[in-house]
């Protein structure tokens, strides 16, 4: 698989003598949920034909605040030049898939490359129907499909390799949200008269359950995006305002019509006068009752990782599921542990576009659940 590729995983055996694979947790993770997920939405055939395209995603999302800066490709920066290498590359990947989707809208012959083009999901198939309304040219089309694509890879993939190392850094927690969502997950493994076992398979997968009943699940995931998170908000002042804190005395802010406002989140999530011990990631802070103290529910609380108004990122509700569902299935299904052994060491954060990256290579022990076999 390629995830196993970026991962660089091998065969070893943890203190006990049992074996385990040892891989880089970063690109496990998020290689295999890209893989995994970017299928509903560009089809099977893109991801089949060019498997290193997200190699070069994962290029230019290192390099994208570089690009923003409009810095051309001889600028000597390395991470400058090869992002503007990797957009090229995926560009020119996109322009035929774009030729191939026009060819196969027109009931022309696309050839055995693209045989299954009719998997593509229906929000690019309506895209498709704006693009040739407008006679929109295959480069721009190309260019909107980029966008798609690293808007809904480059924060939430990382965001669940953030999820899952602080849940498996602390034994405790990951015990508690392996029985908060056991009611809506089960793994089972299907019985074999082979000598090598089947994979194990999710035989019960209730997302909707995970979304709405898991409390310790989603506070988790809010507490990751609070403190692995660094998004920033552009707004245009359209008319003279004043700004104030709600504290009586505060300092007051003239922003004049024209002017730019830049809020930078992170300032406010580890703001003490919000959050105690602020630099202190805590599973259950987000956790509170409702209204009549019998139901325990998790909510955003004063963060706004997505932004607000109507620039709020329309794409909030996948990223929530998709980090909820990878997040789950892989608690659900796998231990992982240290390479060598002893305690989890958190990987240091490195500036990105939204959710942090990290430099360090996380190396783990992952091996299969003891699972129970059907009924």
């Amino acid at each position: 698989m390629p995830w196993e590729k970026t991962s660089s995983v091998k065969n070893a055996k943890n203190k006990s003598g049992k074996p385990v694979v040892e891989a880089s947790l970063l690109p496990l993770i998020r290689d295999y949920a890209a893989h995994t997920a970017n299928p509903s939405l560009i089809g099977s055939d893109f991801l089949n034909n060019y498997p290193d395209f997200l190699d070069d995603l994962w290029v230019f999302d290192r390099g994208f605040v570089l690009l923003a800066t409009g810095l051309p490709r001889w600028f000597p920066l390395p991470t400058l030049t090869r992002a503007h290498l990797a957009r090229r590359r995926m560009l020119d990947k996109m322009d035929i898939f774009h030729r191939a989707m026009k060819k196969h809208a027109n009931g022309e012959d696309v050839g055995t490359d693209w045989s299954s083009l009719d998997d593509v999901g229906s929000l690019v198939k309506a895209r498709m129907e704006v693009y040739r309304k407008h006679d929109m040219s295959i480069r721009a089309r190309s260019s909107f499909e980029l966008s798609l694509l690293w808007a809904g890879n480059a924060n939430s993939d990382t965001l669940i390799f953030w999820m899952v190392n602080r849940i498996y850094a602390d034994k405790a927690l990951l015990e508690m949200i392996r029985e908060e969502i056991a009611p809506y997950v089960t793994v089972v493994q299907p019985p074999s008269d082979l000598p090598i076992a089947e994979p194990p398979r999710l035989d019960r997968f209730d997302l909707d359950g995970l979304c709405n009943d898991c409390p310790l699940l989603k506070s988790a995931y809010i507490e990751c995006l609070r403190l692995d998170a660094a998004p920033w908000s552009f707004k245009v002042i359209k008319e003279d305002l004043v700004l104030q804190g709600r504290q009586k005395g505060s300092e007051r802010w003239l922003l004049r019509k024209g002017e730019y406002a830049h809020i930078a989140h992170d300032l406010h999530s580890t703001d003490p006068k919000f959050f105690d011990d602020p630099t202190v990631w805590r599973a259950d802070r987000h956790i509170k009752y409702d209204d009549d103290e019998k139901r325990r529910v998790a909510d955003m609380g004063s963060i706004r990782p997505y932004g607000g108004g109507s620039s709020m990122c329309k794409g909030r509700t996948f990223a929530f599921k998709q980090s909820i569902m990878f997040t789950a299935a892989i608690v659900s299904m796998w231990d992982i542990e240290p390479a060598g052994g002893g305690p989890w060491k958190m990987p240091r954060h490195r500036k990105s576009t939204g959710v942090y990256n990290t430099n360090d290579d996380t190396r783990v022990w992952v091996k299969r659940r003891e699972l129970s076999k059907p009924q």
